[in-house]
C-alpha cells in the first residue's frame, strides 16, 4: 500500500513538471507541435493498403513454387539405381551353371518390358 502512495505521489509530480514545462513553450514550438499532431492524425485517418501487408507472404510462395517446379520438372530423368550394369549381364549369359536361366527366357522378357516400361499398369490385362 505504501509502495502505490509512493507511486502515485511520482507520478503526480512528474505530471505538474510536464504541464508546467508546456506553458512555458514559445509560440513557435507550440506551432510546431500542433503542426505534427495533426499530420498524425490525418495519417491514422487514412486508407491503408491491404494488399501491402500480403506482398511478402505473395513473393515467398511464388519461390516456392518456382523451386518445386524446377525441380520436378517433367522430361528430366534421374538415374535409377535398379539399372543393372551390361557387363554383369554379360558374364551372367556365359556362365555354364546358369544354363537352366534359359528355360525361363519368357519370363526374363516379361520382366524386362515390365521394368522399360514408364507406366506400370500399360501392359496389365484383366482377363489373363
Amino acid at each position: 500500500m505504501a509502495d502505490m502512495d509512493k507511486d502515485q505521489a511520482w507520478l503526480n509530480s512528474v505530471r505538474q513538471e510536464l504541464d508546467a514545462s508546456a506553458r512555458d513553450l514559445d509560440a513557435a514550438t507550440l506551432s510546431r507541435l500542433n503542426r505534427a499532431r495533426q499530420a498524425a492524425l490525418v495519417e491514422v485517418g487514412r486508407k491503408r493498403r491491404p494488399w501491402l501487408f500480403w506482398m511478402p507472404g505473395l513473393v515467398a510462395a511464388m519461390g516456392l513454387t518456382l523451386a518445386i517446379g524446377l525441380w520436378l520438372r517433367p522430361g528430366v530423368e534421374t538415374p535409377s539405381p535398379e539399372q543393372s550394369d551390361p557387363a554383369q549381364d554379360f558374364a551372367m549369359l556365359a556362365n555354364p551353371d546358369d544354363l537352366k536361366m534359359y528355360d525361363d527366357l519368357e519370363f526374363y522378357a516379361w520382366l524386362d518390358s515390365q521394368q522399360s516400361s514408364s507406366d506400370p499398369w500399360s501392359d496389365w490385362d484383366p482377363g489373363t
